[in-house]
């Protein structure tokens, strides 16, 4: 993150707040059962309230990271990830890439989690990932016509796409949710939004109604190296 720094050259600045959770993250896996679902990613997984609203799935744990980049999540996988060897992953990232901190291209965002899942699945062979899309956001409030950025809806739908092209591995499974926080007329619809950029109660309650089949499917598979054939829905 940058903050109010007057140069820099897009190079990704730690702070205090991510620091005090990536610590949490650590201390966590600690004590983390085995053959749980993990879910991974930036704000919008840290601010998911992923235990209350998916009880049905035994081991859920949190390991979002607000204000991560997904580069950033490469250097907190083991902990965050392999160290507390889950049965699924359920991760997204790419959208602080596009905000004012790296501001990075579709491309570059698949390549890193190319590299992650790559990561994840090389120590953890008997896992899945579940690899869901970026959401729109509101540009007016927290996009390119807010900030000076390069978020915008247009860029953010290209990340899944760029993913799907690099991620060749029958254990992902690719989720593309982004339509379904848009208006009849392709806005984004604010009133599933706190701000412009992270979900209210109902836009959460609405996300996880979208993964739950795929997530008790792989909850009820027998083997989970059966959990996926591969593709995308």
């Amino acid at each position: 993150m940058r903050e109010n720094m007057a140069y820099n050259p897009h190079f990704f600045q730690l702070r205090r707040p991510q620091l005090e959770r990536m610590l949490e993250i650590v201390r966590g896996t600690e004590s983390a059962e085995p053959g749980g679902v993990v879910f991974y990613g930036d704000s919008l997984t840290q601010l998911f309230p992923v235990e209350r609203l998916f009880p049905e799935l035994p081991g859920v744990q949190n390991c979002g990271v607000a204000g991560a980049v997904s580069e950033e999540l490469l250097w907190l996988a083991d902990e965050a990830a392999i160290k507390r060897r889950p049965r699924l992953v359920v991760l997204m990232a790419g959208t602080n890439d596009l905000g004012n901190t790296v501001m990075a291209s579709p491309r570059d965002v698949a390549r890193n989690v190319r590299d992650l899942v790559d990561l994840v699945l090389g120590n953890l062979p008997e896992a899945c990932v579940l690899l869901w899309s970026p959401l729109p956001c509101v540009e007016e409030v927290d996009g390119y016509r807010a900030k000076p950025c390069v978020r915008s809806n247009d860029l953010l739908r290209m990340i899944l796409g760029q993913e799907r092209e690099l991620i060749r591995d029958a254990r992902v499974r690719f989720l593309d949710v982004f339509d379904a926080f848009l208006d009849e007329r392709g806005r984004t619809r604010a009133e599933l939004y706190a701000d412009g950029l992270h979900l209210n109660e109902e836009g959460f309650r609405r996300l996880a109604d979208l993964m739950r089949p795929e997530l008790l499917r792989i909850g009820d598979s027998p083997q989970l190296t059966d959990c996926y054939t591969g593709g995308s829905i």
